[in-house]
Formats: structure tokens, C-alpha cells, sequence
């Protein structure tokens, strides 16, 4: 059964997610406000020792309007402090770790009406990770983006704030999560963007997980200023001398 508190608590959490975008589209009322599908493959491979490799790629495609943006990543990561506190198994090893950080690289080409930009990007990243009661998740990632925008270089720091929990329920899982994302451009030196999401991941037993949400975009500076994301993530999960 599903515990009474845990469903009211993500409610809430879900509800304030709704409640900052809303916010921040009452506030950018007379900005331009446009629709965009990011699907996206992620490969995992959980290595010994720790020891974690992630690859991606995907396309941010926009409905309506000019504009297409595709990207692949490869990353390394290292897990510490494996979360004790007794819950249910995530999929996902690095969210049964406390902290986890690593670096990578990635590339972005931005089509959008008719001009291309190449972006190439270098990150350090570390996450933090802690059980509340009732079985929460919350992780808190810190990034630093350095990067090089048609030759131009800049960095940008992101903070992004995760809330989840894992439900099992006549044997079918899933987990609901919130979250809110800032970044910080240090050419601009300013806060600059906004990025809060909601959605659901669908685990299938350990070697995939289908990630769905919907995210709100508040730029001042982008154009356009405001999105509305339909977002789809496939996860694959793969692991070398781990059962």
C-alpha cells in the first residue's frame, strides 16, 4: 500500500513546481512562450570500484518555430558513502550513493532559422544525496559548465534541487519527482535562467527506465524567453562485474 503521507507529500512537492512556473509566467506575461520535444538514449555502465560511465545523446526540437539543437555526452563519475538507510532499491546506482561526482564532455549543434552554432562543453560535477523519511530522495547537484560557444568562451554554474520516491505497488514501479534548476552566467554575471520539471520514471526491472516530464523554461535573455518542454528519456542500464 502506499503510504497516505508519502502521496500527499509529493502532491505538495508537485504542486509547487506548478506554482513557481506559474509564478514566473505571470511575471514574463509580454516574453515569447514557444513549444519544444527533447527526446533523449542515455547508456549507464556501473563499473567496479565505483566507478560510473554515462553516454548520451539526444535533440531539442521545436514546434512551430525554427529551431532544432542535437548533442552527445560522455561522462565519468565516482560513487561515495552508499546510502544505508533502509528503502526501496533504486535502478539507478548513483542514487544509492550519498555523493557522487565526475566530469565530461559534450557537444551541441543549435540550427535555429537558419544559423548554426557549435558549442563544445567541459563539466565537474558533484551531487549530494540523502533519504527523508517516508523513503525520499532529495539530491542536490552543483555543475560547472565550461564552455566554448562558436570559438567564445564562458562557464556557467547550474544548481539543481531533485525530490522523488520509489513506489511499488502489486509488483509495477515508479517514481515521481519535482525538481528546480538555476543557472548562473558568468559572462552575464548574472542568474539568468530557470528550469523547474515534474514527471514520472518507469523502471523495468534493472536494465531500463523510461523518464517522462513536462519542463518550464524562464530565460530573459533566450529567445524565445519562455518554454514548454515534453520531455522523453530512455535509460539503459548496464553493469561490469556487479550483481
Amino acid at each position: 500500500m502506499i503510504n497516505r503521507r508519502a502521496s500527499v507529500a509529493i502532491l505538495m512537492a508537485l504542486s509547487l513546481v506548478t506554482t513557481f512556473c506559474s509564478h514566473s509566467r505571470a511575471q514574463s506575461q509580454t516574453a515569447t512562450t514557444e513549444t519544444e520535444v527533447w527526446p533523449e538514449v542515455d547508456a549507464h555502465v556501473q563499473l567496479p570500484s565505483r566507478f560510473r560511465v554515462l553516454a548520451f545523446a539526444g535533440t531539442q526540437q521545436g514546434v512551430g518555430f525554427p529551431y532544432q539543437q542535437w548533442y552527445v555526452a560522455a561522462a565519468v563519475a565516482y560513487q561515495l558513502r552508499p546510502i544505508l538507510k533502509p528503502h526501496l532499491k533504486n535502478i539507478d546506482p548513483d542514487k544509492e550513493h550519498h555523493l557522487v561526482f565526475g566530469g565530461g564532455y559534450e557537444f551541441l549543434r543549435t540550427i535555429q532559422s537558419g544559423k548554426t552554432k557549435d558549442e563544445d562543453r567541459l563539466d565537474l560535477d558533484g551531487t549530494f544525496g540523502f533519504r527523508l523519511p517516508a523513503e525520499f530522495l532529495v539530491r542536490d547537484r552543483n555543475r560547472v559548465e565550461f564552455r566554448w560557444v562558436n570559438g567564445v568562451y564562458s562557464t556557467t554554474y547550474r544548481n539543481r534541487v531533485t525530490a522523488e520516491r520509489d513506489f511499488l505497488v502489486r509488483g509495477f514501479r515508479f517514481s515521481p519527482y519535482g525538481s528546480a534548476e538555476f543557472f548562473y552566467d558568468g559572462a552575464k554575471n548574472s542568474w539568468n535562467q530557470e528550469w523547474y520539471s515534474a514527471g514520472v520514471q518507469w523502471p523495468c526491472k534493472r536494465l531500463l527506465m523510461l523518464d517522462t516530464y513536462y519542463l518550464r523554461q524562464n530565460c530573459p535573455s533566450c529567445n524565445p524567453a519562455n518554454l514548454n518542454v515534453a520531455g522523453v528519456t530512455l535509460n539503459f542500464y548496464f553493469r561490469n562485474g556487479n550483481k
